[in-house]
């Protein structure tokens, strides 16, 4: 029970952080600290970026969470690249789709996330434009970036938490924030 109570008071912080609930975060440490610590584990899987600049990370979360249909994901994704310093207008270029005014790696990145989480295609062109930018270190973090960050809302959404995506607040949110 203590240990729940810890756990719930962490979750708290991370919500602040982030600046979107958790809820089912909550609601899995309510049912088992084990089961919280597996689910944990992902945001080691995540974290941290090292490999790659942070708008090519961001911009790989971004489109995974796009993918995966979820308007809290995404929110807390637009909030986390905000606060790590990306240009507002490169963080509406990318939750737009809108990739032709972004620098040729950061498109790159954001068109591979789009082939392999939104449509589960292969994009070997835009895989080797990745991979020149970035080297194969930087391929398998925007890897790990975009295919994680998508897993997350697919938890949610097995839980009854997922909420659908309105890009178009999102977009608006996220330039309120920005002005």
């Amino acid at each position: 029970m203590l240990l729940t109570k810890i756990a719930i008071c962490l979750i708290g912080r991370a919500e602040r952080r982030v600046g979107v609930g958790f809820d089912y975060v909550r609601r899995i440490a309510q049912i088992d600290l084990g089961l919280l610590r597996r689910y944990n584990k992902i945001f080691g899987f995540l974290d941290p970026n090292t490999k790659v600049p942070a708008r090519a990370y961001h911009a790989a979360r971004l489109r995974g969470a796009i993918a995966a249909d979820c308007g809290t994901c995404v929110a807390a994704e637009i909030n986390l690249a905000l606060g790590a310093g990306i240009d507002g207008a490169i963080v509406d270029r990318i939750v737009s789709g809108n990739y032709q005014d972004l620098p040729e790696d950061i498109a790159a990145v954001a068109t591979l996330a789009d082939a392999v989480d939104g449509r589960r295609d292969d994009a070997p062109e835009v895989r080797d434009a990745v991979r020149r930018a970035y080297g194969d270190t930087g391929l398998v973090e925007v890897a790990f970036a975009m295919n994680g960050t998508a897993l997350l809302p697919w938890i949610k959404r097995a839980m009854g938490f997922a909420v659908a995506c309105d890009l178009e607040i999102l977009r608006k949110q996220a330039r309120r924030r920005c002005a």
